[in-house]
Order: structure tokens, then sequence, then C-alpha cells
């Protein structure tokens, strides 16, 4: 089956168009032509005259990189091979070769075929092979690994020929393969495969990246080798022990360092100095004077690598992801093989798609709407301000609600509301049949209310705004957008927790210390607290403390993967941002994910082994309750 991909590249979304019109030109695997074995036909050169030939192919899905690619057909024999050929398909770039051959004897003997379909290296040497007689081959575990020597006969050291392994290697195999009928398919794919490489080079040149910072001492990314730096900067390894506190790099050697004399001048010392103070104040959760040293360090090298990382740490630590992202982009763009760069972009990306998912960032009319006693007008469904919450029609205070709206407008003001004492103040609370009005006026009245200073509510007003406040007393997170989100609602585990993005795993003294601080300060029984938030701190403590959950986390496998108009899954998160940034990872698919139907077949036959292991338990307790 020929898939067709669906990503955001501007040449895939044309590629697609392209199948639609050309879907009679593009063969799938398996597929058989009037070929009927190894000698019909009239032959020439080597070849055989055949009814309508793929006049090439596309492969994909291989760890052997070069191996993927554009096949076209050759028209001459090829020289130097043994075989005889039938047909000749060439790599556009990197010499493999796509062929139906005349098979061994002994292969002809064991499988009744008078031909094979091989695929071989640029050294000439067959690499795998599948059955012939017939157009158009498989994919997947059609092929096999074959170890021949050049000359096409077995090889005594068997398995010497495929890159020296003990076993054969199942990811070698080509586990997609689709026949391209036209010419001018053919010709297209390559103009797309053109443009696609043009990509691949304008993401490795940084064209969609920030630009390169200047200015400062110069652009050095890192102190000079062999460089002799302050012992203050070098913490050494980490033993479980607060280096912040102990031993030579801690915070105050470093400030003692900074004032020496000898300092003035050495710019690469005050640099690493000021980097180091940026990491242990980062860890104290001081942040801003972290932001204060980390722009110090980065005032002298303003490329300088390490301190670059620093301030994006720094930024995620604070729930800034929008600079985090800027931060690691122009770290990628400073030095692309930075390691672990790419591992921060994809968890930047998923804390920020995270927030936005959740509604726990105020539209921008909104927040900039606020008045002194007012936040928001609150829009809820069902014609009830009850009802559920419907964040993407909130209004400004000083907005016009009128007729038809239900919800609620959230005050500034103070007070204890809903059955935790803590829910946000309200006032206005409407189904849809009501006069016009604007929630700055109304928090105002409501204000004058409470305070004694103005008409009292009436038994019926002051009914149902306890009934509202009792609703959203379940949801504070989905209502304090824009700034004052409590750390315990961020969808961010980190931040619920108030620990560093970076803490180590093998040290959890760090991790225990921040879940007690946390379960202490949200207690139910403490002021502040609530059961909410004291199972959200719980949560977060499960998932960083299991180093596989953790590492899910920071990859967004919590993410919905989409499906594709084929019924494919998408790309991971992890998949989409690595993508985006480093195209040169992944290979030319112009139809889809080469090994999605490998995935669909394991989950299949892992979905049948779960049944007949249910029915097995089933029948064996079954037979238990018999008398």
């Amino acid at each position: 089956m020929v898939r067709a991909l669906l990503q955001p590249q501007p040449w895939r979304l044309v590629l697609l168009q392209l199948t639609g019109a050309f879907a009679n030109s593009l063969v799938g695997p398996g597929a058989v032509g009037s070929y009927q074995g190894g000698g019909g036909g009239r032959r020439f050169g080597g070849f055989a005259r055949v009814t309508d030939p793929p006049v090439g192919f596309f492969l994909g899905g291989s760890s052997i990189r070069d191996m993927n690619g554009l096949y076209s057909r050759e028209h001459r024999v090829p020289n130097g091979f043994s075989h005889t050929f039938t047909f000749s398909y060439r790599h556009d770039y990197t010499g493999w070769r796509l062929c139906l051959v005349g098979a061994p004897e002994d292969v002809k003997r064991s499988s009744g075929r008078q031909t094979e379909w091989v695929l071989i290296d640029p050294d000439r040497a067959d690499r795998f092979r599948h059955d012939g007689d017939q157009l158009i081959p498989g994919s997947g575990h059609r092929w096999s690994h074959v170890h021949r020597t050049k000359s096409a006969q077995p090889d005594p050291k068997a398995g010497s020929a495929v890159a020296h392994a003990m076993e054969d290697d199942e990811e070698e195999l080509p586990w997609q393969l689709v026949g391209v009928g036209e010419e001018d398919m053919l010709r297209r794919l390559k103009r797309y495969f053109t443009f696609y490489k043009h990509e691949v080079q304008a993401a490795i040149d940084g064209q969609k990246l920030p630009k390169l910072p200047v200015g400062g001492k110069g652009t050095a990314t890192s102190p000079p080798e062999g460089f002799q730096a302050p012992k203050a900067a070098l913490p050494g390894e980490e033993d479980g022990t607060d280096t912040c506190l102990e031993g030579s790099a801690s915070l105050e050697n470093a400030e003692a360092e900074l004032q020496g004399p000898k300092l003035k001048s050495d710019h690469w010392s005050v640099a690493m100095l000021q980097l180091r103070r940026a990491i242990c104040y980062r860890r104290r959760r001081e942040f801003q004077l972290a932001n204060d040293a980390v722009d110090a360090s980065l005032v002298l090298y303003p490329r300088y690598a390490a301190a670059i990382e620093e301030l994006g740490k720094l930024q995620v630590d604070q729930g800034l992801y929008e600079r985090a992202i800027h931060s690691f982009e122009t770290l990628l763009r400073v030095d692309r093989k930075r390691p672990f760069v790419g591992d921060w972009l994809v968890r930047v990306h998923g804390h920020k798609r995270r927030q936005e998912t959740e509604f726990l960032t105020e539209k921008p009319e909104v927040l900039q709407g606020r008045t002194p006693g007012c936040i928001a007008w609150r829009q809820t469904g069902g014609c009830s301000p009850t009802g559920l919450l419907e964040p993407s029609a909130d209004k400004p205070c000083n907005a016009v609600i009128a007729k038809g709206n239900s919800g609620f407008c959230q005050c500034a003001t103070s007070g204890a509301r809903g059955k935790s004492g803590t829910a946000p103040a309200t006032a206005a609370e409407s189904d849809c049949e009501h006069e016009s009005f604007t929630c700055a006026a109304k928090c105002a009245e409501r204000q004058q209310a409470e305070s004694g200073h103005g008409p009292k509510l009436t038994d019926a007003a002051a009914q149902l705004a306890a009934e509202v406040s009792n609703a959203v007393d379940v949801q504070p997170c989905t209502l304090l957008r824009g700034g004052e989100l409590p750390e315990w609602c961020q969808p961010n585990h980190y931040l619920v927790l108030g620990i560093r993005c970076d803490f180590p795993d093998e040290h959890g003294d760090e991790l225990k210390r921040a879940y007690k601080k946390r379960s202490l300060q949200y207690h139910p029984d403490k002021l502040g607290g609530s059961a909410q938030a004291f199972q959200r701190v719980a949560d977060s403590h499960q998932v960083l403390l299991d180093p596989e959950k953790r590492r899910a986390f920071d990859e967004g496998a919590d993410f919905p993967r989409k499906v594709q108009h084929d019924g494919a899954e998408g790309e991971t998160h992890k998949e989409e941002i690595e993508k985006k940034y480093f195209p040169e990872r992944f290979d030319f698919a112009p139809f889809g994910d080469p090994h999605s139907d490998r995935r669909e077949a394991k989950a299949r036959q892992q979905r049948l082994l779960e049944t007949k292991r249910q029915e097995a338990l089933a029948r064996e307790d079954t037979g238990k309750h018999r008398p």
C-alpha cells in the first residue's frame, strides 16, 4: 500500500497533491505484471524487454541510510558484475543498486524461481535478496540478508558481508518499497528531494534561528584550550552534596574570587565565575540574582555556550517558555553540536504546549483589560453560571456582556469563598437572560455590597453566588491565568515541586527535600493548602522519582499523536520537534512513515496474544468453579 505523508513541510504538502494526481503511476509492494520468469521476452544486452516495468523505485526505512532514497532505471548493463541482469535501478546519489537478476543455482533449486531481486552495495557486494519472477518486490521481512562474495557465490565466511555482524539486523531491511510507473512522477519526486535537501541545509545553516549574538570581548563559545579556570568555577563531580554550599566551588567562594584584584582583566575567569553564581542562585530559586549573574557572563562573551544554556534553564525554571525557546534556539545557532540542545528544545516546547493545551495562558486582550478590582469575564456553557468554563470566550473587564452569554465576573477582591475558602471572588453570576453590563462595574458593586457600603445581595443572588463559588472551587487552576497561577497548578512537574529542571536522577536527596517542603506547604490542614494541591504534589513526585516516567514526561510522550489521513499514527512530539530543528537526522519520506505497517502488525500481534492469554485465564477460572 502506498502512503502519502502529511507533514507541515511545503514539499510534502505539494507531494500529497502530486500522489493524488499520479496515483496510477505508483505501484505498491508485491505488485506483478506480465513478466513471468527468467526467459520471457526478447533479450538484449543483458536486459529483458517486458511490459510496463517501473521507471524507478523509492526505498525507505532501512537503518543503512545510504540505501534509502530514489532509484532510477539504468538502460545500460552495469559493468563489472557477474550477474545476468533483467532490470537494474541505481540510487541517484549513493551508488546502491536494486536489480532483478538471474538467480544462483542453489536459489533456483530451493525456491523454484529463475530470478531474484537483489540490493547491491557500492562495493558491488550482494547485501539483500527477495524472491524474483515479479515486477515489484515487497518490503520488510520479504527481504533477507545474503552473504556472498562479489562474484555472487556463497561466502564461506557467512556474515562478514553485512556489517560484520554475528546476527543479521532486521533494521537494515528495506521496510518500504514503492514502484514509480511514470517518468513525470519520478522527475517530480527528484525535484522534491532536491527541495528537501535545501531545507536540510537551511536548518544546518541556521536560517530560521535567531541571529548570532554580537559584542562583548569576542565570538568565542568557550574558554580557550588550556585555560586555567578558577577553582570556584569548577564544581567537580556531585556526590549528593550541594556544591553551592560546600567545597571549593561554593557560591561564597565564587563571589569572593570575583572580588580579587587580579580578575579585572581576566575576562574568561570573570565570565566563568558569574556563570557559577547563576547556577547556584538558580538552585536556590533566587531567580533575579541568577539572571543578573548570567547576564554579566554573557555581556563579556555573548556566544558563551554554557552561559546561554544556563539562561535557557533559568527561564524554564521560571515558566518563561517562549524566552527559553529563544535561548535554546540561540544556543543551537551558536553550537549545533552542543550535547543535549535538541533534548532541551523538545522539553521546552512540551512545557509550552501543555500550558497552552490546558488554557493556562490568558488571552492577551483579556490580560491587558484587567482593572484594579476586576480580572475578567469567565464564559460558561449551557446558559448556566455553573456550567463548564469556556476559556476561548472570556472577555476583558470593560467589554460589554450582552444578553445570551452565561458566566460570571472574576473579581480581584479577597474573601472566604467556596468549600475550601480560597475560591476566586465572583460577581454578576448570570444565565443567558440578563441586561448588558461590564465586569468592571459589577465587581465594584459586589465589593461595595460585601463591605457594607452598598445594597446587600438578595437571598437568591447570594445563593447563586455560593453555588458558583463551589463550582469553580474544584477548578481553580483553570481560572487563575495570566501570572498569578500557583505553582501547584502548573502542568510542569518541576514547577509543582519547586525543583530545578536539571536535577540529577542519581541523587534523590534534592527531590526528597523539595517534595517534603511542598507537601507541608500544601497540606489540607495548612492555610492555603488543599486536597487538590496536596495530591498534585504527590503525583508530580511520583513522575520525577521514576527515571522512565521522568524521561517520558520530558519527551512529551503524554501528548496524543495525530492520526494521518490513511489512518496511520503521526509523529510523536519528540519526532516533530527534532524534525523541525534537525531534519538531517531524518530521511526523505514522501510516502509516510516506512515503519507504520510494521508497528501496526506488531500491535495486532500483541493484541492477539493478550486475547489468547485472557481466554486461557477465563477457561482456567471456569475449570476451577466446576463441581
